[in-house]
């Protein structure tokens, strides 16, 4: 039934990508699109190690024209057993944006309120025709639950969804059994169209898949007379009907409150309150399970100083630190709560122009609370980073140096990259050690940031 409901779905999310608008879509267009993704995303790789073998169901077309791994060669000696090589997606997804159609692929939520609390790794598209006021969201943060499409009247948005709690491009080690098959379980799948059937009222309709076949509908409505935006969701699968609300309430540009209501463990809200231009209050509590945690967040910007600052305190007198800061050459970074914190000391020592790059030397600490002991791992090191920039965070390549000592023991990691187009990058990882395990570990990711 899964396979079935699978081979379906996929095959609807790439067909349908052509037929839902014929003004918008035509199939040569469409095809070449995919062309190119699979042109640019193509890679072949040979790593030191006797085979890899992706798992990779045969409905996944999309994932076998992005992922093409050749053969590897077999080698004399025989490698050590407690060495893992890896080829992987990351945990970021990779985002296609265009005026119609948008596609996501790899880690993301799910567009629904899944019961499912897994990783979601899958396939998702968004086209949209009519009138371009359809607001868009963070793709791979896609939740219509809590944040609807709100569409103009006339226009309209479909959406496909596929995945699985799986990393679907996820390789056999070298330790598992070659012989075994590749095992698709926990797919999960939707469909939704939305709809502007009046002014400041959408509405949407659809089908989810976990398990069980259930349906999907959701109103909307966007007042423009109180400053008041209201959601509900309706999910009826088998004998189980769950009503999800959301409320948001935003009397000023600066103010902000939002409300949800889900199931039976979940009536949460969020609080934001901009006070000043560099000063921000926070508060956020799920009434259900008496949780609540208010702070402040701090936003300081000059020539010579950038600093971005989160305090908070919940009901049990936890702090939670983050920081972000940089002072000439010099950028600090630290994060904090109850199981774990790091910090961050990075300098930058000098740039070679006439070469194209710039060098930092770079210290990482970090702490973590396993079975109530404090484990510490620290690392020293240098990156080396491109002068020219595809974006402003992203270097065109990078190669980091480091050796680090800890807990599991001492070792060297080294780490590389390089981007392939202004939102997708190849990464290539060597670990001996880290903050929770010392296996040696080589990895080859895709990510997209």
């Amino acid at each position: 039934m899964k396979a079935i409901v699978a081979n379906v779905l996929f095959g609807g999310i790439f067909g349908c990508l052509g037929w839902t608008n014929p003004a918008q879509a035509n199939p040569q267009s469409v095809n070449q699109a995919a062309l190119d993704l699979s042109q640019t995303s193509t890679i072949s790789a040979k790593l030191l190690a006797q085979e890899i073998l992706l798992d990779i169901p045969p409905i996944f077309g999309v994932v076998d024209r992005i992922f093409t791994i050749n053969p590897i060669d077999s080698f004399q000696e025989p490698l050590s057993s407690a060495s893992k090589y890896y080829l992987s997606w990351s945990q970021q997804p990779y985002v296609h944006d265009s005026e119609q159609i948008d596609l996501v692929l790899g880690f993301q939520k799910t567009f629904w309120s899944s019961t499912n609390q897994g990783k979601y790794w899958g396939v998702t598209t968004v086209e949209q025709w009519g009138n371009s006021s359809y607001k868009k969201f963070s793709l791979p943060q896609l939740n219509y639950i809590d944040s609807a499409p709100v569409l103009a009247v006339g226009s309209s948005a479909l959406t496909f969804s596929g995945g699985g709690n799986n990393n679907l491009a996820q390789p056999v080690t070298l330790d598992q059994d070659r012989e075994s098959s590749p095992d698709f379980e926990n797919f999960r799948g939707g469909v939704a169209y939305h709809h502007g059937i009046a002014s400041q009222l959408t509405m949407g309709v659809g089908f989810i898949y976990e398990d069980y076949l259930g349906s999907f509908t959701q109103v909307t409505y966007d007042s423009d007379l109180l400053p008041i935006k209201t959601t509900f969701s309706l999910i009826a699968q088998e004998a189980a009907i769950n009503l999800h609300s959301h409320v948001l309430f935003q009397p000023a540009s600066n103010f902000a409150v939002n409300y949800y209501h889900g199931s039976e463990s979940q009536q949460k809200f969020d609080l934001n309150w901009n006070v000043a231009s560099n000063l921000t209050l926070v508060a956020n509590g799920n009434i259900k399970t008496d949780s609540y945690s208010t702070g402040i967040k701090i936003a300081v910007q000059s020539d010579f100083l950038s600093l971005s600052a989160t305090a908070a305190l919940d009901n049990q007198n936890n702090l939670q630190w983050q920081l972000n800061s940089q002072i000439g050459r010099f950028k600090f970074t630290y994060n904090s709560n109850q199981q774990k914190s790091s910090s961050e000391l990075k300098a930058n020592l000098f740039e070679a122009e006439n070469l194209g790059f710039k060098c930092s030397a770079v210290v990482r600490y970090q702490t973590r609370l396993v079975k109530e002991e404090q484990n510490e791992y620290i690392t020293w090191g240098a990156e080396l980073n491109s002068a020219t920039k595809i974006r402003p965070n992203n270097n065109l390549w990078s190669l980091q140096l480091s050796y680090g000592s800890g807990f599991h023991g001492q070792g060297w990691n080294v780490s590389g990259s390089i981007a392939l187009q202004p939102n997708l990058t190849l990464k290539l990882d060597y670990q001996e050690i880290s903050a929770t395990s010392d296996e040696t570990k080589i990895k080859l990711q895709l990510s997209s940031q």
